[in-house]
């Protein structure tokens, strides 16, 4: 794990990390003799190998009503009617809840298969469907989502991917792929039928596809006294890394931040009773040119550049009614009321996008900035974040 360090001065004076873990999310398509779903993601809240808990969110549209569907995770293919093998150490099973957003979890159901049944798909109409309480993959790499919907729940229980037999896929309405990725480090990749490419460093990116040497995205805050780096009320300390993007994705994709300082925000001092009480520096909201003396926390965006051969943009992220982060201001959202929305939300605050379309090799610097005040508590902050591309085909 990377991190973002500052320090503020005292007696005892600490590094603040705040670990950027890139998540990303990959989607592909499968051939079959059914309509194929269109619009199909899969949004994960975590693509850390043997992660827990993590939640799936299944985004597509179907082309005809049916009552079930089949959610087939696989290690080696994409492509419906073929046979299917388990992801190691994937469990989708036995950590979901019984029911899951408005569909009965049927006993058919494996570690790699959901059987979802009872329930209502409306043609053209997204089921969004979520899953929490996955146990993602142990092994660093791509693996696949098969989906398939039915006209019966009987259709879908017998659905069985172990051969090439009449029930693979059987009988059924509509059928579709995605692929994800699962990964441990700060440059990721995946090609298969649709791709996305979406790295981090330290340092300037200067070569296409994520290549060329890569340094782990650590920032440094505040101002050198002796061997210490400290945060003081006298001015905003910023440090910068580098982001890329590339995705042939129709919709484009979307990149968003993540914090998990809950019931705050900004950064939580170590050993607090609870991150509301530590919260000495909070999110910097809708922010200013700088935070002097204000102990608040956030983030400004640089200026999109392209390198080697490259096509697209990258943007703040804009859902219509205007972007939230820009490159003048430092800004960090952040709902306290309710969390369903921002940096602590579940996807985190979408932050990039690439403006609906396709881009090829756009880079992207993040600047993070960060100012105590005179009276804020000496001690250790830190909050852990995470950036989590997401393609729209």
């Amino acid at each position: 794990m990377n991190s973002l360090n500052l320090r503020l001065p005292s007696r005892r004076t600490g590094y603040i990390a705040a670990a950027l873990m890139l998540v990303m999310t990959f989607v592909s398509s499968a051939f079959a003799s059914a309509a194929q779903v269109t619009t199909r993601s899969i949004e994960m809240s975590s693509s850390a190998t043997t992660a827990s808990g993590v939640t799936y969110k299944v985004n597509f549209t179907p082309v005809s009503n049916a009552v079930a569907v089949v959610i087939d995770f696989c290690g080696n293919s994409p492509l419906v009617g073929e046979t299917c093998a388990a992801p190691a150490g994937l469990d989708v099973k036995t950590s979901s809840p019984s029911t899951i957003s408005g569909f009965t979890k049927d006993a058919a159901s494996t570690a790699n298969k959901l059987v979802l049944t009872s329930g209502t798909i409306t043609a053209t109409t997204n089921p969004a469907i979520t899953v929490t309480g996955v146990v993602n993959p142990n092994t660093a790499g791509v693996f696949y989502a098969r989906i398939i919907t039915y006209g019966s729940n009987a259709g879908a229980q017998a659905y069985d991917s172990s051969t090439t037999g009449s029930n693979n896929p059987g009988t059924h309405v509509d059928d579709g792929a995605v692929a994800l990725s699962a990964t441990d480090k700060i440059a990721v990749s995946g090609a298969v039928l649709e791709s996305l490419i979406f790295c981090a460093s330290g340092g300037d990116i200067t070569a296409g596809s994520c290549g060329g040497t890569l340094t782990p995205p650590t920032v440094k805050l505040g101002t050198t006294i002796g061997n210490e780096t400290v945060l003081d009320a006298l001015t905003t300390y910023q440090g910068t890394i580098y982001t890329q993007i590339s995705t042939n994705a129709s919709s484009g994709a979307i990149v968003s931040l993540k914090s998990n300082a809950n019931g705050c925000g900004g950064l939580v001092r170590a050993g607090s009773a609870n991150n509301t009480v530590g919260c000495g520096i909070g999110p910097a909201g809708t922010g200013g040119a700088n935070l002097d003396g204000q102990a608040k926390f956030g983030v400004k965006l640089g200026t999109a550049v392209g390198v080697g051969t490259n096509t697209g943009t990258v943007r703040a992220f804009d859902a219509g009614s205007g972007a939230f982060y820009d490159s003048s201001n430092y800004k960090l959202k952040y709902n306290a009321t309710d969390e369903s929305d921002g940096v602590t939300s579940t996807y985190g605050d979408p932050i990039l996008d690439t403006n609906g379309a396709p881009v090829n090799n756009m880079n992207m610097p993040l600047t993070f900035g960060a100012s105590a005040a005179n009276n804020t508590p000496a001690g250790r902050y830190s909050a852990d974040l995470s950036l989590i591309a997401t393609g729209k085909f």
